[in-house]
């Protein structure tokens, strides 16, 4: 039954099939898109009335597209991404379990969880078994990994799981967002995230400072003006106003980087969680 409907599909559903152990990275990244787009696409036509101005008429049609097409892709990838966000939350509470008995009595939804996710998480998941010693449910033909995902390595039949006492934010290769989004592996890179850090502190300071004390100098030659960036994009020039100011597009902007910021501390092991 399943390959008659597979030999129906048309070459979007083929190509839907082959990145089955992607779904949930590329409907999460869809829903982000989807989400800006729909943002950007208000913020511009509603809240700048920027379709009734012929100095920026030339974005229109795309702050139009920006926003048809966010609300279109939000409305069919957000509710999918809360699915697959229900069902990975399922599972990572599953692999964080150290009860054989009850591991025992959840397989059956860690495995409904894990033929969803991918190939990443049915390793994990039978790491997971390999561990407690469970030998009922699906075998997946990978290679069992930590379920931990802030753990090191298989050495021949033994999975070590280590939790570290204290887990610093700047030296951390497993943040939040790398749990968030597992299938980007770059997250995991201690430079990488190193590199957030540093561009969400320096640029939330730089946005805070120019809304409270201003960072452009008036006429009198003294640092008290703030620069406008709603207005700014609305009119296409700089505009300044006496600090302080506040303009949504930069509220927005501090919000973004400041939850960019909390997205790069210590993922939370269950070690932490007892204490």
């Amino acid at each position: 039954m399943a390959r008659r409907g597979t030999a129906r599909l048309g070459p979007f559903g083929r190509w839907w099939e082959s990145q089955s152990d992607r779904h949930f990275q590329i409907i999460a990244y869809s829903t982000i898109i989807s989400a800006a787009g729909l943002v950007w696409g208000f913020v511009f036509l509603f809240v700048l009335d920027g379709y009734s101005d012929p100095e920026v008429e030339h974005l229109v049609p795309w702050s139009w597209l920006a926003f048809v097409g966010g609300l279109a892709g939000a409305f069919f990838a957000a509710p999918e991404f809360h699915v697959y966000w229900g069902q990975r939350n399922t599972l990572e509470d599953i692999l964080l379990l150290d009860s054989r008995p009850e591991i025992l009595r959840r397989h059956k939804e860690a495995e409904d969880a894990a033929d969803m996710l991918g190939k990443s998480y049915q390793a994990r998941l039978m790491g997971l078994y390999k561990v407690h010693n469970v030998n009922i449910g699906k075998k997946y033909r990978v290679d069992p990994v930590s379920p931990i995902l802030s753990t090191d390595s298989i050495e021949g039949d033994e999975i070590e799981i280590q939790f570290p006492s204290e887990q610093s934010w700047w030296g951390t290769n497993d943040s939040v967002l790398s749990s968030t989004l597992p299938g980007l592996h770059a997250l995991r890179q201690q430079s990488v995230n190193r590199g957030l850090i540093a561009g969400s502190v320096t640029a939330t300071l730089l946005l805070t400072s120019n809304t409270l004390r201003g960072l452009f100098t008036s006429s009198s030659g003294e640092r008290d003006h703030t620069l406008d960036l709603t207005a700014s994009i609305y009119d296409l020039s700089r505009v300044y106003e006496p600090s302080p100011h506040y303009d949504i597009i930069s509220l927005l902007f501090i919000a973004l980087f400041a939850g960019l910021l909390l997205s790069t501390r210590p993922s939370t092991g269950p070690g932490d969680e007892e204490e």
